[in-house]
């Protein structure tokens, strides 16, 4: 459990990001998939990346690190079997799976609880039924993949209802495929367009050209060589959104090392919501300040922006009149329900959210608690996060359980807090 604080001036200073580990995924599955060596400036702390990482090693890839470069080497011959833990990843155990299916290994998967909630049935239906092999157990995990160097797929179909990454994962089969396979979108709605169009830019950027007309994706075009060039990482807008959500409550002032240039969805919403805080740019990033304004609450289409949603959701609870969140239909398929997480931890604080069909009502909070309860992180790293946020309306610290969970995506959240300011105390 952390005990959090912050000093009445708020938080200042410089914030060192982690790399985005949604770029670093995609880069790690492209340059795998190349069957080259590959280079990657910039790599994800995150532990879902660490896990992918280690799949990569499992499986045969020798891994040469040196200052913030990774050099990854395909092995000159893959071993016969390995036993793979993807441990809380979406990404890693979706982006895997096509990886796994043309590779000359058999693999077990094993997956953490939450994990073993969370959709897969799609991509598994959609890979089977082109072929690949895989066994799923009675119960999906373990996953059993027999690898097959001569799959290669020239038709496949997908349901990205549920997760785009379902999608994204067959669009980084492109160096395997041939000029002119397809893939049919099977979904009428498919989920967070904005992070398959972030596949889509960084398959274009190393010379894989995907065409989409209406639901059906053609590759067009592929790189003479298939080695890919240096690839770069980002500094994760994802993180960075709990800064933009302190200084919206009036309780951070400094610069957060972004680029305006990212492929990441987020950098769209932040750069032009400005609820409660300003952007000007920075030479190390870009400067954010709060107005010190009263909140007006919002109406705002998060569909494309999911990780968001719980940051504007707090934000909202301090605001001066209700707020809308429209396309929060992925939210209950995360790490935890995170609209129930939502609703039951701002609760607490006296807020009221509810649902109607794909909308979040955000009722701000009336009244604080006299005494403040203990929150619930439901080991999901963006909810311990977002509600860390409450400790800037918060006369006394906020205490949240299971917060080592941010290892996930940002493992030194709690000492970057402490390092703008933030009382931060491990407890029992």
């Amino acid at each position: 459990m952390v005990s959090l604080s912050i000093p009445q001036y708020g938080l200042q200073g410089f914030v060192p990001l982690p790399f985005s580990k949604s770029i670093s995924n995609r880069q790690l599955i492209l340059g795998a998939h190349s069957g080259h060596p590959f280079t990657i400036q910039g790599l994800s702390e995150a532990e879902d990346t660490q896990n992918l990482l280690h799949a990569l090693r499992q499986i045969g890839y020798e891994i040469h690190e040196a200052t913030n470069e990774w050099r990854l080497c395909p092995p000159t011959a893959f071993p016969p079997s390995a036993q793979l833990f993807v441990g809380e990843g979406g990404t890693t155990l979706r982006f895997l799976l096509p990886l796994l299916a043309h590779l000359p290994v058999t693999t077990q998967i094993e997956a953490a609880p939450s994990l073993r909630r969370r959709p897969l049935h799609p991509l598994l239906h959609s890979l089977i039924q082109s072929g690949a092999k895989i066994e799923p157990s009675s119960d999906v995990y373990p996953l059993k993949v027999v690898g097959n160097p001569d799959w290669r797929p020239q038709h496949l179909f997908i349901d990205s209802t549920l997760s785009s990454q379902f999608l994204s994962a067959l669009l980084l089969l492109a160096p395997h495929l041939a000029t002119g396979s397809t893939i049919t979108e099977l979904s009428l709605h498919p989920a967070t367009p904005a992070y398959r169009n972030m596949t889509h830019q960084l398959l274009r950027d190393a010379g894989y050209d995907w065409q989409a007309r209406e639901k059906i994706w053609y590759l067009r075009n592929k790189p003479f060589r298939q080695s890919l060039p240096l690839l770069v990482g980002e500094a994760d807008w994802s993180a960075a959104s709990y800064f933009f959500g302190w200084a919206a409550l009036g309780a951070f002032e400094g610069v957060l090392a972004l680029s305006s240039e990212s492929l990441l969805p987020e950098r769209e919403l932040f750069t032009t919501l400005c609820w409660g805080y300003k952007v000007t740019p920075d030479f190390q990033g870009l400067k954010v300040s709060p107005t010190h304004e009263k909140l007006a609450g919002i109406e705002c289409d998060i569909e494309n922006y999911p990780d968001a949603v719980l940051v504007l959701a707090v934000v909202a609870a301090f605001a001066e009149s209700p707020s809308c969140f429209r396309g929060i239909q992925t939210l209950p398929h995360k790490e935890s329900d995170r609209l129930y997480a939502l609703s039951t931890e701002l609760n607490k604080v006296g807020a009221t959210l509810y649902t109607t069909g794909t909308d979040l009502i955000v009722e701000p909070v009336r009244k604080m608690p006299k005494k403040m309860p203990v929150l619930d992180s439901y080991g999901d790293h963006r909810v311990a996060m977002a509600l860390s946020l409450i400790a800037a309306r918060s006369a006394e610290p906020i205490r949240i359980r299971e917060a080592d969970c941010v290892r996930k995506s940002f493992p030194h959240y709690w000492e970057v807090l402490r390092g703008l300011g933030a009382q931060v105390q491990e407890t029992k």
